[in-house]
């Protein structure tokens, strides 16, 4: 599934849904038998006990009450994880956009909460959300993310506040306390809420944005044009800031859990499996 046109058929999907939840050798939950197929109708059923399953509705599944046919769940969640545009997503998929944006945010609200304890050499810093103008609420969003030669970087992102409180010193200390281990190099900008970190027990750098020295910040700084660059994408050019709870938790994931973006398959597999 390496693009959308080679997303399978109805009955491949609905198979494929079928053998994740209830194994490739599709046994009954109860007796252990072969559970057999009535495609039609889309369900499987056991000849020994009787009884019907399906894979959208077995043990409280977040698919129950699906109304989307198993192809166009697939090609929504490729979309998704290739960070596609909500027009190209209708256009793809062929649902509307009260569709789209419903299965997005069913989509993460199954995302595991990947909220690291960074260590190493670690960029922080915060980032104004919505418009000054704008009636949405105004936040602060900080990050930071880990920047250590030959490891994957980790990313923890936290709302603190609006834009009068969201850089306060105590905010700010809370916010790298609850997710940098002590000891670690914290690298910042010049702003007065970090001027503190030694004394909590972190090394800190700084370097002075206003005379363009941003080198040493870049990654993190990088971290917040693409997450607005999507989130623009994602709403018509606009960042929703009501949405941008979900998006914390979406982008965190994306950085800190890549194998579950790396196919529909590989998502439905982690959410869909009872444990």
């Amino acid at each position: 599934m390496s693009n959308l046109t080679k997303i399978p058929s109805n009955k491949k999907c609905w198979q494929y849904l079928n053998n994740i939840v209830f194994t490739d050798e599709l046994s009954c939950p109860v007796c252990s038998s072969q559970l057999q197929e009535n495609y039609l109708r889309r369900y499987l059923w056991c000849r020994i006990c009787r009884k019907k399953y399906r894979a959208t509705s077995y043990k409280g599944s977040w698919l129950y009450g699906m109304k989307i046919s198993p192809r166009q769940l697939f090609c929504l969640l490729w979309c998704w994880q290739k960070k596609k545009s909500t027009e190209a997503i209708i256009t793809a998929v062929g649902v509307s956009y009260p569709t789209v944006t419903r299965w997005l945010t069913r989509f993460r609200d199954q995302l595991p909460d990947t909220t690291p304890l960074l260590e190493g050499i670690v960029k922080a810093d915060e980032s104004y959300f919505s418009k000054l103008r704008s009636k949405q609420n105004k936040y602060i969003l900080t990050g930071a993310v880990t920047d250590n030669i030959g490891e994957e970087p980790t990313l923890a992102l936290r709302i603190t506040g609006d834009h009068q409180t969201g850089r306060k010193q105590e905010v700010l200390e809370s916010f790298i306390e609850d997710t940098v281990t002590p000891g670690s190099l914290v690298v910042t900008d010049k702003w007065y809420g970090y001027q503190d970190l030694p004394l909590i027990g972190y090394y800190h750098q700084s370097h002075n944005h206003s005379k363009g020295d941003y080198s040493q910040t870049n990654r993190i700084e990088g971290v917040w044009s693409v997450l607005k660059r999507h989130s623009r994408k994602l709403y018509g050019g606009r960042i929703l800031t009501h949405q941008l709870e979900d998006l914390c938790i979406e982008w965190m994931a994306r950085v800190n859990r890549k194998e579950l973006f790396k196919s529909p398959i590989e998502f439905l597999t982690y959410t869909l499996v009872p444990f």
